[in-house]
């Protein structure tokens, strides 16, 4: 488990002086060797001004004064009540000005010192110092100090059981990595990269749906560099939860998380039939609006919605809801609820293979597709799918259909039919897939719902 160092606020005392106050807070350690004072000659303003600070170390014990640091821009993230935040260090948040733990992992406390915006977009950074055995001193460490600057994104993360630290770096939205660092002869060594990218597919993969993302990594492994890239995601949005009516008098609840081009997610009426959650997949259908088709618990296609993604002035989601002859008009209120985990992100690997049916009343189309998930050879590789698929409909022979494509992504199957020119994906979900492709493909194109 990763642990991020702390501290323990033991009191704030404010000098009382006619004119510019000093800043004084006193803490403690988590070792509690020392007693600290953090002084501010002249307070900052905000969290946000860099100020000046001193730092005494004393023995606890005996009150002597074993050590005093100095920070040029440190940093104090003040809390509405007064008091110092200290410890902690937030990717996207206020860092703290104090550190405690063993960096280099000799067994000693060590500290580090905010000092500065110079890690990326401007960032905090901190100075390291590490405990000498010998001197009994805290010493400055460039290469440590070095971890939270030229790009990194403030404080280091500590992993004290497998004696490892950790950084991250960004580049705008589409671009992040983080690094794995050992202890060597007292500095940090890369062991581990790992580098994500958006990946934008050439126009020859027409097939390939986007925000999807290119992942490299790099180990290092008996001196040499050893690296592998593969596909993974796609990014998962935070889910929308809505309730609402259909007609003005039917109660609705529905959800979907957007992955990717896909949306999945449950429709319940609370009202009407079992009461029970039913899937809906779909995804982006007009300017404005989304798509969504429910499947029930053995494919058959149950309903379709169409809601739009903006509210109107009131606050509400305009909907429509749609079955066979039937037309119904819905007003959605986006609401706070918890989506369970369990029902988010994507499907876990052991849960791609499997039996899956698709029944559309509509087309009066039948399908089965059983997908078997088959490893690579090494574990860095995705391994296949073998797909087997039967489908019957009005006026044609069934069609089967049997490939063995290798996956594009752990949840990606892409496949062609050089004969019938059909193209299409296979997307798989929680509980169920999707799939999508050319003109030649629409006949096998849906949603299959998993069964048990």
């Amino acid at each position: 488990m990763l642990i991020r160092p702390a501290l323990v606020l033991a009191s704030l005392l404010l000098a009382t002086s006619a004119v510019a106050e000093p800043l004084v807070y006193r803490l403690t350690d988590p070792a509690q060797k020392y007693a600290i004072e953090l002084r501010f000659a002249q307070a900052p303003a905000t969290s946000y001004d860099p100020a000046p600070v001193t730092v005494s170390l004393r023995d606890k014990a005996s009150g002597e004064l074993l050590q005093t640091l100095v920070s040029p821009e440190a940093y104090a993230t003040l809390k509405t009540d007064g008091s110092l935040s200290t410890g902690q260090a937030p990717m996207y948040g206020d860092q703290s000005v104090l550190f405690f733990d063993d960096f280099n992992f000799d067994g000693e406390q060590d500290l580090a010192l905010r000092n500065g915006s110079e890690g990326g977009y401007g960032g905090p950074s901190y100075d390291v110092y590490l405990f000498d055995p010998a001197t009994r001193r805290l010493q400055l460490s460039q290469a440590f100090s070095d971890l939270t600057r030229d790009g990194q994104l403030g404080m280091f993360e500590t992993d004290g059981q497998r004696r490892r630290l950790h950084t991250w770096t960004k580049s705008g939205c589409c671009w992040h990595q983080d690094a794995s660092w050992e202890v060597h002869n007292n500095l940090p060594v890369m062991v581990e990269e790992r580098t994500e990218e958006l990946y934008n597919p050439p126009e020859q993969e027409a097939f390939m749906p986007r925000d999807y993302f290119n992942v490299s990594v790099r180990t290092l492994v008996n001196g040499q560099w050893q690296e592998h890239s593969h596909l993974e995601g796609p990014y998962n949005e935070a889910p929308e939860v809505f309730s609402g009516t259909l007609n003005g008098k039917l109660p609705v609840e529905l959800w979907w998380q957007r992955q990717g081009e896909v949306l999945v997610g449950e429709v319940r009426y609370p009202r009407g039939g079992s009461g029970k959650p039913i899937r809906v997949v779909g995804g982006d259908y007009e300017t404005g609006s989304v798509t969504l088709v429910e499947s029930g618990a053995n494919g058959e296609v149950s309903g379709t919605w169409y809601v739009h993604t903006e509210d109107d002035a009131q606050g509400n989601r305009g909907a429509v809801w749609t079955h066979g002859g039937k037309r119904f008009n819905g007003s959605l209120r986006r609401v706070s609820v918890e989506v369970a985990p369990d029902k988010l992100g994507s499907v876990a690997d052991n849960q791609r293979s499997g039996r899956y049916l698709m029944r559309d009343d509509a087309t009066q189309r039948r399908a089965e597709l059983t997908v078997k998930i088959i490893p690579g050879p090494n574990p860095h590789d995705l391994g296949s799918a073998e797909l087997q698929l039967r489908l019957e409909q009005p006026g044609a022979a069934p069609l089967v259909m049997q490939q063995r494509v290798p996956l594009t992504a752990s949840n990606l199957a892409i496949a062609w039919d050089p004969q019938a020119r059909r193209g299409y994906r296979v997307q798989l979900l929680r509980g169920a897939l999707l799939v999508s492709g050319n003109h030649e493909g629409r006949d096998i194109a849906g949603t299959y719902v998993k069964q048990p």
